[in-house]
């Protein structure tokens, strides 16, 4: 992944809530070769480059999944049960 596929993807999941420049900065310094988006964005947390929106956005993403996780039940069951 290259700089501006994560600058993508970090906007995706945290919107315009963090200085674009200073984590292009930061970056620019890790060999992004060997990490993953995952790794991408707890380093730059513990960098506090997120800091800002890392508890908001990490509640959020834990409810969306479980909402996604329930719904995604609720269509198997509902199939198997005439629902």
């Amino acid at each position: 992944m290259d700089i501006q596929e994560i600058l993508g993807q970090l906007k995706d999941k945290f919107g315009d809530s963090f200085d674009i420049t200073k984590v292009t900065n930061a970056l620019k310094l890790l060999d992004l070769k060997n990490l993953s988006l995952t790794d991408i964005i707890s380093k730059l947390h513990a960098d506090g480059l997120l800091s800002n929106v890392g508890n908001l956005n990490l509640d959020s993403v834990k409810d969306n999944v479980i909402d996604g996780l329930k719904n995604k039940a609720g269509g198997m069951l509902g199939g198997f049960f005439g629902k």
